[in-house]
């Protein structure tokens, strides 16, 4: 079962506000939004979907608008099935269509030796600059880090990124932050940083921020290398890179081929998912 329906999760989505009730074993995700009223998220759901019992949920809570987010790749038949039932196709998804899949399984040489040439490259001119990869517990450095892209927002992603630290961090989340010696100021500085979840054998690059000196020094590759060996030798068989461009929804992430570009310098096995769909 996906992060998104697990236990830790839940209590993640309840600490920033959402409600949480059970359509059979799926929870299903529920914020009244001033003016419209409810709304609600069902998601990484697997065939067969329980349209009928769904609906009549939907009619019970007085849902005004439901978002359903299957965890399956491309199928005619399901996809069939969600327009038969009255949903279409829904353009502004609230989680990744399109992602990419590192299969750790392998030895950390040959995964290694899997990247391009040009992604090899980058980690060693990271070592190079001396970029120091550690495990940390400093939520807010990274946090000052991660929200210095949407200042106005800031406020709002802090209160998420704490719950989210709180919830999962200990057994089920590790901060890495990427920080090199300063020499003008005679201390270390950080540069990048990347917060990882776990569920299951399954390790996600769930948040990541950079500073324009980091990507200088190409502090994010070596990153990515460290939490790959990381997500290993916890057990972990695959590693999740929650996210890349996909076509399809070309408007809503138009902005992310930047960050895809980089994804895709690991190699790796891109994976397509059916869609969100929306009532």
């Amino acid at each position: 079962m996906d992060i998104r329906q697990s236990l830790l999760y839940k209590s993640f989505l309840e600490q920033i506000g959402w409600q949480i009730k059970k359509i059979g074993r799926w929870n299903i995700f529920i914020r009244k939004i001033p003016l419209f009223g409810k709304i609600a998220k069902l998601q990484k759901i697997t065939p067969p979907i329980p349209f009928d019992e769904i609906a009549k949920f939907v009619r019970n809570e007085k849902i005004k608008q439901l978002t359903i987010e299957p965890d399956i790749t491309h199928d005619r038949i399901v996809e069939a099935q969600f327009l038969a039932n009255g949903y279409k196709l829904n353009h502004s998804p609230f989680l990744p269509t399109k992602t990419i899949l590192i299969d750790l399984t392998p030895s950390e040489n040959n995964i290694f030796r899997s990247f391009p040439k040009e992604k090899r490259r980058l980690i060693r001119k990271a070592l190079k600059n001396n970029v120091k990869i550690h495990q940390s517990t400093d939520i807010e450095s990274f946090i000052k880090l991660k929200i210095g892209y949407f200042p106005f927002l800031g406020f709002l992603l802090k209160h998420e990124y704490h719950a989210l630290w709180q919830t999962f961090s200990q057994q089920n989340a590790t901060l890495l932050l990427a920080s090199c010696f300063d020499d003008l100021n005679h201390r270390n500085k950080t540069l990048a940083g990347i917060l990882l979840l776990f569920h299951g054998h399954k390790a996600y690059y769930w948040l990541a921020a950079s500073t324009k000196q980091g990507n200088t020094y190409a502090a994010p590759s070596l990153l990515v290398w460290e939490a790959l060996k990381l997500s290993k030798k916890r057990g972990c068989t695959v590693f999740d890179f929650e996210g890349i461009y996909d076509s399809r929804f070309h408007k809503a992430t138009k902005n992310w081929q930047g960050f895809t570009s980089f994804k895709k310098g690991f190699g790796g096995r891109e994976i397509t998912y059916l869609g969100s769909f929306i009532s």
